[in-house]
């Protein structure tokens, strides 16, 4: 008898990781977008956190409850720390989603149509952590066109790595710190190019406007690569041991600890 080939195995959730400090003025743009995104492809969420954020954030999200309610967007609303800080605001977002692949997505950036393609690659090889980037018209990637933070992989593998280094300065390098530990943890790390539209561009200054600290961006990028680069002197591949679980208002119904 002829072989019966396997059904297809079904899509596996996708958590699109955001987070917004004052940025309202960038996710106006990029969230409905990537929210239809999100819908379109099934099996995906937004999951944005609201860092404390004072730019009437919590009111304007009001208008996707239908997305909320539908579990396309899951809202957590961090209502104590006064600066924002990469790492530790990003690691809510990743430990507060649901899907079983996490991908950290800015909030100046756009999914665009990168859905189907990344699904395949995790299906022909689960365990890949993929970097998501959009080159410029020379075919090479800018660190600073915006898309430099597109980092894809396992939720399993994000927890064992202890995701982002909250020891790190609240901005710089706490993107390439991740890939480099989660490859020498063993992960096969790619490359997959997205085209327009992809992300806001933010001048250094922005970037660091609400992080309560005297230093620029290079200044922490310069401190933070030295950490990054101890972490693999020291094998430290797993950070945050130490880390204190927050307490978060998700969805606007109920406090979680994450």
């Amino acid at each position: 008898m002829p072989t019966v080939p396997a059904p297809p195995s079904p899509p596996q959730k996708i958590s699109y990781c955001t987070t917004c400090k004052n940025r309202l003025w960038q996710l106006s743009d990029t969230l409905p977008d990537n929210l239809r995104r999100a819908e379109e492809a099934g099996d995906s969420e937004i999951v944005l956190v609201n860092y404390n954020s004072d730019d009437e954030l919590d009111t304007w999200i009001r208008r996707f409850q239908h997305c909320i309610d539908r579990g396309i967007l899951r809202y957590v609303h961090e209502q104590s720390e006064p600066f924002f800080h990469a790492s530790k605001a990003k690691n809510l977002a990743h430990l507060a989603a649901t899907g079983r692949y996490v991908v950290n997505l800015d909030a100046d950036n756009f999914i665009g149509d990168t859905i189907p393609a990344w699904r395949a690659l995790w299906a022909e090889e689960p365990d890949l952590l993929i970097r998501g980037f959009s080159p410029n018209a020379d075919g090479r990637l800018d660190p600073g066109n915006g898309s430099y933070g597109r980092i894809g992989l396992p939720r399993a593998h994000f927890d064992a790595l202890g995701g982002y280094d909250e020891q790190l300065l609240p901005m710089g390098c706490q993107d390439s710190d991740l890939v480099d530990r989660a490859r020498a943890y063993g992960l096969h790390v790619v490359r997959v190019p997205q085209q327009v539209p992809f992300a806001i561009r933010n001048t250094d200054d922005e970037k660091v406007k609400h992080t309560g600290s005297p230093l620029s961006w290079l200044d922490m990028w310069h401190q933070n690569i030295e950490r990054a680069q101890d972490n693999l002197r020291r094998g430290r591949l797993t950070v945050n041991h130490d880390r204190v679980p927050v307490k978060v208002l998700v969805n606007f119904t109920r406090w979680m600890t994450v």
